[in-house]
Order: C-alpha cells, then sequence, then structure tokens
C-alpha cells in the first residue's frame, strides 16, 4: 500500500508543478491581453479623432 501512496503523492507534485506553471503563464497572457487592449483603444480614439468633423 505505501507505493501505492507514494506513486499518488509523486503525480499530485507533477500535477502542482504543471498547475503553478499554467498560473504564471495565465498571469503573463493576462499582461499580454491588457497592453494589447490598451493598444487597441488607443487605436480606435485615433480613428475616431481622424474622421471627427
Amino acid at each position: 500500500m505505501a507505493s501505492v501512496l507514494g506513486m499518488l503523492e509523486e503525480r499530485e507534485a507533477v500535477a502542482r508543478v504543471r498547475v503553478e506553471g499554467l498560473r504564471e503563464e495565465a498571469a503573463r497572457l493576462a499582461e499580454v491581453l491588457e497592453a494589447a487592449e490598451i493598444e487597441l483603444d488607443r487605436r480606435v480614439i485615433a480613428r475616431e479623432e481622424l474622421v471627427a468633423p
């Protein structure tokens, strides 16, 4: 039974590492998305100002 417990603990540790990596990637992507949204907003404003009477 101890080997089964050890195997489960090992799999849990691997899953925790994967989850942490994915959390870090999600945080990085959130920053990239925020920057892209800001750029889009600026471009929309620039276009609207160009065509404004």
